[in-house]
């Protein structure tokens, strides 16, 4: 069994821990993760930050974000990261439950951005999500 909680300051580092990881694992491969501007981030209003716990061993994290433009509002997800161990046993549904509530409370939409097509546990996650192609660009400075 697992807990669902918002960050804390005496979790610093093992939330820290876990965006390295995740960082690591993306195929898109960051440069390097500023953390602190991340830690800071996750406590301000128009963000939604939870971890999963068992024990007080961290299992995952989930990170979604408001994103209000002229036009729109909608829910963006930000990290959805299940420490190795811990896949397959429901912790990634149960972040997104609380990431999903959220959503529902709030009225908005929530958009899941760059699923690889390889990471198959997350096509099954986001099964019953409605897929929007659209196409991202990327221009790099040299």
């Amino acid at each position: 069994m697992f807990t669902i909680e918002k960050p804390k300051e005496i979790h610093l580092n093992s939330w820290k821990d876990i965006i390295n990881e995740s960082a690591s694992s993306n195929s898109f491969q960051f440069k390097e993760v500023n953390f602190s501007l991340f830690w800071t981030c996750i406590f301000r209003d128009d963000y939604f930050a939870f971890a999963a716990k068992n024990d007080n061993k961290f299992m995952g994290i989930v990170v979604a974000k408001i994103n209000e433009t002229y036009y729109e509002k909608n829910i963006v997800l930000d990290v959805l990261y299940v420490l190795q161990d811990f896949r397959k046993i429901g912790v990634a549904r149960a972040l997104m439950n609380k990431i999903e509530e959220i959503a529902k409370e709030k009225n908005l939409d929530l958009i899941i951005k760059g699923v690889e097509k390889s990471n198959l546990l997350a096509q099954k996650l986001f099964k019953n999500y409605a897929v929007v192609n659209r196409t991202r660009y990327l221009k790099k400075h040299n």
